[in-house]
C-alpha cells in the first residue's frame, strides 16, 4: 500500500470499513485500536490522540503492522 498518499483517519477507516459511512468507520477504527492494547500503547508513544484527524507515517506503519494492510485482505 502506498502509505505516503493516505494519512487522514477518515481515509484509513474507510479502507478497513468500506461499507460504513465516515463517522461509523472512524468509530470502528478507534475501537479496533483501543482493543489492541499494544498498538494503542505504541501509538500513544508517537503522540497519537484518539481525536486527531490524520496519522503520521510512523503511526500508519504501526496500524498496518498490527491490524494488517487493508488493501491486502
Amino acid at each position: 500500500m502506498e502509505k505516503a498518499n493516505i494519512s487522514s483517519k477518515k481515509e484509513i477507516a474507510r479502507l478497513y470499513f468500506p461499507g460504513l459511512d465516515d463517522h461509523q468507520a472512524c468509530n470502528g477504527l478507534r475501537r479496533w485500536i483501543k482493543q489492541c492494547v499494544e498498538l494503542e500503547s505504541k501509538l500513544i508513544q508517537t503522540g497519537y490522540v484518539p481525536k486527531q484527524r490524520s496519522f503520521t507515517p510512523r503511526q500508519l506503519e504501526l496500524i498496518f503492522e498490527y491490524l494488517g494492510d487493508p488493501l491486502k485482505v
